[in-house]
Order: structure tokens, then C-alpha cells, then sequence
């Protein structure tokens, strides 16, 4: 994982003085190859060939690593113009700076399981949903108020050889839950922390740009299954209100969030995975038709599959990792250990329609890994998300004067070029049917794309 967070600065005056100390293999006693030359070996790499755009910083970003604290940086670079449709012609810049930090306790001082990871975000620039194209389907996920914000702040106790984790803090719930990996890949935001819950809970709940305080409990009796449970504090608040990420209240008028998730791994023919989740708020919701009545919780089921059907002659692992994530739940770099082929995934889900504002939601596509000779890591990306709106939502929207309410549609098409170990370009191209889920606007064409370079 490559991980930064700035305020770890202050692990390094407690870990400093073991530095001196020579690295020494975890099966012998035989000293391990000592920093100097591993600082001359990378020396000998050309830039383009470095892993992060600011090298190994002399072999301290090595050493650090290696008494157990992991840092990093990445800057997200977009441009979106909308050619057709929509609220209007035009052009926007979305950027975002992560900064992110993983301490291995274990490696540090001999504390078993134990571990502690923070991720921050500088928000900057404008969202194209808001500004050009009018639609809830959010064009790139990364878009949000512009601010400096803690996303994850959590400690983690793994038990009995891993079987069981407890994390606590606070906790982004798209990094581990109602996530499909091959549908990852893509920028729109409905393809990761989904329509189907931002949309219907207060304030777009605990997935990025905003997390919550929250416990998790994971429990992984086999390599091939994982159960998910956790409770976030219900109402995460506005963007422009919880600026910083630590508006915590845990009062019970806010109500609770609840998730669970069971997730299958398999490879009977190719690498597959199954996950099935739940999820539940306790809070208060008014009835969607816009009446005075309420209902006292809200909750959904969903049901995703990531699936490989073709898989190049080389040697490698499945592209389903157990518990991996990404920025803001999503862009890593393609690993060389990854299989390279034809993945597709799909993602269904069921809210009920008395409350909500989208009652059913459905996703699939592919991406291929590897599909042009010599570009091994590029992936290229086929995706296709439908929001169903409730009944209540159409007659409140119709009673307001828009034209035909019922759903709205995005296509993506995105290409994710592995540049150089450190660079990643994305060009981007998204077609949103029905902006609002109304005949209101023109569908919209949106070209685009992202840079994307590790620190």
C-alpha cells in the first residue's frame, strides 16, 4: 500500500534512533542488505523507473517503512467539459491532494495485529454534475467541497492469526463494504460509494469525501470468506458544515448506520467474488411523496459479483484482492502480479420506495487488464449505472413542474494508462441519460480525464 500522512512526522522522533540499526532478515539472524546499498541499487534507477515521483528521499521513505510506518502521497488532476445537454456548455477543473499513514505496530514494537491508518484530503475545484451536467449519478467521485478534511482516523486489533479484526475510530464504510472491484476502475461516482445509499440517508452518509466515527468487526474464518459488520454515527452533516471531518455526535435522534457484508472469493474456473450486504439507518425519514408522515428507520439490500471469464497465458494471481482498497475507495495502480484479461462485475440493489428518493439501482460492465501488447498494467473500461426513481420522488418532482421524472442513466468509457510506476493518465468519457432523472435537460456527453501521480 502506498500511504503518507503528514502528521506521522512526529512517529518518526520516537522510531528515529533505530534507524542506526542494521535490517535483519525475519527468518535468520544473517543482517539484510544494509540501507547504503539499497539506497545505490535504487540510485540506479532512471526517474521514470522510480516508484514515487520523489524517490526513496535518500532511503529514509525505505527505512521508515521498514520499522513499520508506510507514507505517501498522490494528487488527483481533472478536467471535465460538457459538449451537449445538461445545464450548460462548459469546462471545470476537480482536483485532490490524499494524504494518507499506516503504522504496523508489530513491526514497531512487537504489538501483534495491532495497527493505526489515517487518510486526509484537500478538496479543490469544481464538481461537473453541479456545475455542467445536472445530474445525481456524480461524474467524478473525488468531487466535493473544497477544504482540508480527515477521512479515516482508526486503530485496528487483528486476533487469532488474523481471523478477527476490530477497528474503531473514525471510518470510511466504501473502503471495505458495497464495493466491486472490476467496477472500481471508473471515475463516476455512482460506480463506487453508491446512488442507492447516498442519495436516501442524511447528508450521503460515511463514504468519501466524508467519514464517521464508527466500530467494524471483520470476521475471516476462511482465506475465502469474509463477514463485515459495523455501526457510523448517523448523520455525518453537510460538507460545509462538517468541514474537517470531526463534527461527531452520537446522539440517538441522529439515529445509527448500520452494515453488514458477506463476501465469497472463488476460483472454481476463474477468480470470482460474491458479496451480499445489508444495510440499516434508525433515524427518522419523511414519506417521499412529500406528505407530513415519517417512518422510523430506512434500509437496503444489495448484491454485487466481480467475475474473471478470460485470463491471458501468464503467470499470476487472482485480481480479487481480500480486503484491498483504494483512495477514496478506488484509483491504485495495477500491480505486476495482477492477472491480465477480461473481468466483468454487476451490482444490483433494493431501497424501499415509501422512503427513499431511488427505490432500485443496477450496474455492470468489463474492464480488460493488459489488452494492448507491451501496456500490461493499462486497464480499459466499459461500465453502465441505472437509478430507478421511487414513486414518491417522481410525484414530488412532477408536482414541481419537471418533465416526465423517472430515472437516470450513466455509460462510462475510460482507459487507465500506467505511465510510468509514479504517473497514471485517464482519459474519461461519460453520456448521463436523463440529468435529474427528468426529461428536464438534454442528455449529456462529457469528456474528460485525470492525472494522477504518487508522491
Amino acid at each position: 500500500m502506498k500511504i503518507s500522512h503528514l502528521t506521522a512526522a512526529f512517529l518518526l522522533n520516537a522510531i528515529g534512533p533505530l534507524f542506526a540499526e542494521e535490517r535483519k532478515d525475519a527468518d535468520s539472524s544473517t543482517p539484510a542488505v544494509p540501507p547504503v546499498a539499497a539506497i545505490k541499487q535504487s540510485e540506479r534507477k532512471s526517474f521514470l523507473e522510480w516508484d514515487y515521483f520523489t524517490g526513496d528521499w535518500g532511503g529514509l521513505r525505505t527505512r521508515v517503512a521498514d520499522k513499520g510506518l508506510e507514507l505517501g502521497a498522490e494528487y488527483y488532476a481533472e478536467v471535465w467539459g460538457n459538449t451537449t445537454g445538461g445545464l450548460k456548455r462548459g469546462a471545470v477543473y476537480t482536483g485532490l491532494m490524499l494524504l494518507e499513514g499506516h503504522l504496523d505496530f508489530n513491526t514497531l514494537v512487537g504489538w501483534q495485529g495491532a495497527s493505526f491508518y489515517t487518510r486526509w484530503l484537500w478538496l479543490s475545484g469544481r464538481d461537473a454534475s453541479e456545475d455542467l451536467a445536472g445530474n445525481f449519478l456524480t461524474i467524478s467521485y473525488i468531487a466535493g467541497f473544497n477544504t482540508f478534511r480527515n477521512l479515516e482516523l482508526w486503530f485496528q486489533q487483528n486476533l487469532f492469526d488474523d481471523k478477527v479484526s476490530i477497528r474503531v475510530g473514525q471510518l470510511a464504510a466504501d473502503s471495505e463494504f458495497v464495493i466491486s472491484d472490476y467496477g472500481s476502475v471508473f471515475i463516476n461516482a455512482a460506480f463506487g460509494w453508491p446512488a442507492f445509499i447516498y442519495l436516501n440517508i442524511p447528508n450521503g452518509g460515511p463514504g468519501y469525501p466524508v467519514g464517521a466515527p464508527a466500530v467494524r468487526l471483520a470476521l475471516n474464518p476462511t482465506e475465502d470468506f469474509t463477514f463485515l459488520a459495523a455501526v457510523f454515527q448517523g448523520d455525518v452533516f453537510a460538507q460545509n458544515v462538517n468541514r474537517h471531518g470531526f463534527d461527531w455526535n452520537l446522539n440517538a435522534s441522529n439515529g445509527y448506520f448500520w452494515m453488514t457484508e458477506a463476501q465469497w472469493r472463488h476460483d472454481f474456473w476463474l477468480p470470482g467474488q460474491i458479496k451480499v450486504g445489508a444495510w440499516l439507518h434508525t433515524a427518522d425519514f419523511p414519506n417521499a411523496d412529500g406528505s407530513d408522515s415519517s417512518y422510523w428507520g430506512n434500509y437496503g439490500i444489495y448484491f454485487i459479483v466481480d467475475q474473471m471469464v478470460y485470463r491471458e497465458e501468464h503467470p499470476a494471481v487472482s485480481v480479487l484482492s481480500k480486503d484491498g482498497k483504494s483512495v477514496a475507495g478506488k484509483e491504485v495502480a495495477a500491480s505486476d502480479n495482477e492477472a491480465q484479461g477480461l473481468g466483468v462485475f454487476a451490482r444490483l440493489a433494493f431501497d424501499p420506495q415509501d422512503r427513499n428518493f431511488i427505490g432500485f439501482y443496477a450496474e455492470g460492465g468489463f474492464n480488460y487488464k493488459g489488452l494492448i501488447p507491451t501496456r500490461d498494467n493499462d486497464i480499459l473500461g466499459v461500465g453502465i449505472g441505472y437509478a430507478q426513481l421511487t414513486n414518491g420522488a417522481k410525484d414530488v418532482l412532477a408536482s414541481e413542474g419537471s418533465v416526465n421524472p423517472d430515472y437516470e442513466i450513466v455509460i462510462e468509457a475510460t482507459y487507465q494508462a500506467q505511465i510510468t510506476p509514479w504517473l497514471i493518465l485517464k482519459p474519461d468519457l461519460q453520456y448521463i441519460i436523463h440529468p435529474g432523472g427528468t426529461r428536464d435537460y438534454g442528455n449529456a456527453l462529457i469528456l474528460g480525464g485525470r492525472v494522477v501521480v504518487t508522491f
